[in-house]
C-alpha cells in the first residue's frame, strides 16, 4: 500500500471513530427564540450514549437533568435537585412543566448513575423561551 492511501484510510478511522463517540444533548421540540404558553412539553433528545435510569452503572450511558435559569454548575459535583435543577433519572426523555410568565433559560445536562456530569461534558446550548 501506497503511504497517501494509508495516511487516507487513518484518517477515515479516525473520523469514523471521534464522529461515532460523539455524544450530544439537545431539544426535539423547542429552539431559542420560542414563545410558549404552559404547561410547557419539552422532548430531550440524545445521540453517541444510550440512556440508564440514575443507580445503574451501564456503560455509555446517563440521564437528563433540566436546568432552568441556572448560570453554572460544578461539573465535577452532583448535580444538586431543586426547583431549577429537576432530575430525569428514571430514564424519562421528555417532561410537562410550569413556568412563570416571562423570560428563562434552559439547558439540558447528561448525569451519570451518581448525577455527575459526564467528563468531557454533554449539555445542550443554552437556549431562552418566552413564556406567556
Amino acid at each position: 500500500m501506497s503511504k497517501r492511501f494509508v495516511f487516507l484510510l487513518i484518517i477515515l478511522i479516525n473520523s469514523f471513530v471521534l464522529g461515532a463517540t460523539e455524544a450530544k444533548v439537545y431539544f426535539i421540540n423547542i429552539k431559542d427564540g420560542d414563545t410558549v404558553k404552559n404547561p410547557i412539553f419539552i422532548q430531550f433528545g440524545l445521540s453517541g450514549k444510550g440512556v440508564a435510569p440514575a443507580g445503574v452503572d451501564k456503560e455509555n450511558t446517563g440521564h437528563h437533568h433540566l436546568l432552568i435559569d441556572v448560570k453554572a454548575i460544578d461539573f465535577y459535583m452532583p448535580i444538586p435537585s431543586s426547583k431549577n435543577h429537576l432530575h430525569f433519572g428514571g430514564g424519562q426523555t421528555e417532561t410537562s412543566i410550569e413556568l412563570t410568565p416571562g423570560e428563562h433559560e434552559l439547558q439540558l445536562v447528561l448525569g451519570d448513575l451518581y448525577h455527575v456530569p459526564h467528563s468531557p461534558s454533554i449539555t445542550s446550548k443554552k437556549i431562552k423561551i418566552l413564556v406567556r
